[in-house]
């Protein structure tokens, strides 16, 4: 419960973060929360930006990633079903890594409406792989404001989770086990929203940010050491 609150006030204050920061600690646990519960739990939060952000939400924006969403998901279903379970623990693990590393270093992409489409794909194909959507999302609107970027985020992940969840039942990567996980998360997330009140007075310091960043790559290498040693 300690990673979930963490990881929920996180993303309750950026808008993304819950499967980034609590997700390889997780997994390691027990790789079914990956990536139905991890999603699922993180749509709570979602409701909150979606509700609380609606105003803020950009919607030529948001209508642009939905044209990624198919190819993403796509994707992600066929990896789901070609690899195995130590082999997807390594996948989310770089992916983790490589998405903090990413944004420590300040990378950013160039607006414009082929970005939006590559970042709806991206996200999609990390949601049903990883039940990781954000990072994709925070590298392509770096260039946000926070309120902005927690609706506009909040909103497509949302509308693609629904997707995405389908797309998981119909494989059979989300039954009653997947479910039992989930609850696990809830309260642990419930704390992390109420928590998130106050971090988000700290979202515009960079050191917050970058502590952040420094602990979800220290869990996505450590997932992918543990997975090959």
């Amino acid at each position: 419960m300690v990673m979930s609150t963490i990881g929920a006030s996180v993303q309750g204050s950026l808008g993304i973060g819950l499967a980034m920061v609590a997700g390889p600690a997780l997994i390691s646990i027990d790789s079914g929360f990956a990536p139905g519960p991890l999603l699922l739990a993180g749509q709570a939060i979602g409701l909150r930006h979606v509700v609380a952000e609606r105003h803020h939400i950009d919607r030529a924006i948001y209508r642009r990633c939905l044209f990624g969403l198919p190819f993403g998901l796509a994707g992600g279903l066929a990896i789901l079903i070609a690899v195995d379970e130590g082999t997807l623990a390594i996948i989310i693990g770089s992916i983790t890594a490589v998405a903090a590393l990413s944004l420590l270093a300040g990378v950013r992409v160039r607006r414009h409406p082929s970005t939006d489409v590559t970042a709806g794909a991206a996200t999609s194909l990390a949601s049903v792989t990883a039940g990781l959507p954000g990072p994709a999302m925070a590298i392509a609107f770096s260039d946000m404001e926070p309120g902005r970027m927690r609706g506009t985020t909040a909103a497509f992940v949302m509308t693609q989770a629904i997707v995405a969840f389908a797309g998981l039942i119909l494989t059979n990567n989300f039954g009653t086990d997947e479910l039992e996980l989930t609850g696990w998360l809830l309260p642990g997330v419930a704390l992390g929203l109420l928590a998130a009140r106050t971090v988000r007075g700290y979202v515009d310091r960079s050191w917050f940010r970058s502590a952040v960043l420094v602990m979800a790559f220290a869990g996505g290498v450590a997932l992918v050491v543990r997975q090959l040693i």
